[in-house]
């Protein structure tokens, strides 16, 4: 079935809440996509042969969250949110000053991020951030789609006024335990389009419905990967 989804973002491009407005069209369409000015409103006509993958539930599993919440506890944290998937802009990642060029301007990255809570002695204050984890998924030259962990990044606050630096020294020595955990997981999730050549990669906030009518949903808890096939 082909659609045209109009998006429109309530609190800025691929974030929080969202309305899709699915168009059922009586003929096949080729994939385009505009946004406007504003980035508020993104329209995109969806083809017949689109394949959907629903980032959200391939990697947000029970066994992800067990195993992340595992290694909080070895930093001294606990896990107090919902493993979230989101599309973030290249311009927009938090290391992007680090690498301006390491992507183009207008990629899109996946976060996979979550929150957590660190208690502190009681000369110190307790601390609450999040962790997030930004891949990095393409077509190679035979035009099969890949994926790779292309960084992290945390932030926090709290540990006033001792113990700071020891939460930022811990978070940083679990960070590369949290990524080995996320690259499995990563390559279950793309596995299914593996093997297939594609010829256009763009990503949907949500789950990608593609059912006609109005539906609301959160583009920071979850994001579609969308594929079309290539021909011959």
């Amino acid at each position: 079935m082909s659609v045209t989804s109009q998006y429109t973002f309530l609190n800025g491009f691929f974030n929080s809440v969202f309305f899709v407005f699915n168009t059922q069209k009586p003929a096949d369409q080729a994939f385009s996509e505009s946004s406007s000015s504003n980035g508020l409103i993104l329209t995109v006509n969806r083809p017949n042969d689109e394949i959907l993958i629903d980032l959200g539930p391939q990697i947000a599993t029970n066994e992800t969250t067990g195993l992340v919440a595992n290694q909080l506890v070895s930093a001294g944290a606990s896990l107090t949110s919902k493993i979230r998937v989101q599309g973030v802009p290249w311009v927009l990642v938090p290391y992007f000053l680090q690498k301006p060029l390491a992507h183009n301007f207008f990629d899109m990255l996946v976060r996979v991020d979550f929150d957590f809570h660190i208690e502190t002695p009681w000369y110190c204050s307790d601390a609450d951030g999040t962790i997030s984890v930004y891949l990095f998924l393409f077509l190679d030259k035979n035009k099969h789609l890949q994926g790779s962990v292309d960084g992290a990044w945390f932030s926090f606050n709290g540990g006033g006024p001792f113990c700071a630096g020891k939460i930022q020294d811990g978070l940083s020595a679990a960070l590369p335990a949290v990524i080995s955990q996320v690259k499995p997981v990563l390559a279950k999730a793309i596995s299914q389009a593996s093997g297939v050549p594609f010829k256009t990669l763009y990503y949907l906030p949500g789950n990608g419905i593609k059912t006609p009518g109005i539906f609301i949903q959160d583009a920071s808890a979850d994001l579609a990967l969308a594929l079309i096939p290539a021909l011959g």
